[in-house]
């Protein structure tokens, strides 16, 4: 799917540079210039800022602490099996999900690791953790074999919304904090921040996601759990 977002980026004439670090910010009399990067400096009169889990090690290059937290969430996949699932099953009160590939095999996972960490790997407990709540929702997965497992980083914001705002420097836009949702959300993500890049207001339906309503007490009460595993 991943793909799929960057060919059609590239049918409208984005440029797409892989494997270029943004290293710095280049910044004056309060207005963004560019990034500075592993393969040289881009200059930009506008930046929009949308890496998920890198999002507090990025806008530090600018001078931010954000109300974000990255923790790792881990991901199974089991050998193929025959047609099992034909779409996703959720365990509220365990905390996991899985659905079946076309491949056949089982995709699954549940809650955060309890700490934060940029690292993509996991840890043994929520390996437990989700093979509990996979048992208990279907008992008959104990019977396949994992196949891979993997850890990708969560922006976890302190209220559980997104941040889809302009920042204090003139230029800088940012769009974060998603938590689970970040891939899932992606199409309305990107139609809200294009808005705001385009026209240096909020969507109309993107105002509440400021910055400032974490100063303001204006939390978003969608979920209010943020950056807590325990509460999820």
């Amino acid at each position: 799917m991943a793909w799929g977002y960057a060919r059609g980026a590239d049918k409208r004439g984005v440029d797409i540079i892989q494997n270029c670090e943004v290293l710095g910010m280049k910044i004056e009399n309060g207005r963004v210039l560019g990034v500075e990067t592993s393969r040289g400096f881009i200059g930009a009169k506008k930046v929009g800022v949308a890496v998920a889990g890198s999002s507090s090690r990025v806008m530090a290059h600018a001078g931010m602490r954000l109300p974000i937290e990255s923790h790792v969430l881990q991901a199974f996949v089991s050998e193929g099996l025959k047609p099992l699932i034909d779409g996703v099953m959720t365990y509220g009160a365990g905390h996991f999900y899985v659905s079946q590939s076309d491949k056949g095999g089982l995709v699954f996972g549940g809650d955060i690791d309890g700490y934060n960490s940029y690292a993509q790997r996991g840890n043994l407990p929520v390996v437990e953790d989700v093979a509990e709540g996979g048992m208990s929702l279907m008992p008959m997965i104990g019977r396949a074999r994992l196949l891979r497992m993997w850890g990708g980083i969560m922006d976890m914001s302190m209220d559980g919304s997104p941040i889809i705002d302009k920042t204090h420097i003139d230029g800088l836009y940012f769009n974060g904090g998603w938590c689970y949702g970040g891939f899932k959300a992606t199409p309305a993500s990107g139609w809200c921040f294009a808005h705001l890049l385009a026209k240096d207001t909020p969507h109309s339906t993107a105002t509440a996601y400021r910055f400032d309503r974490f100063a303001k007490g204006l939390m978003i009460d969608e979920k209010g759990q943020g950056a807590q595993p325990n509460l999820h």
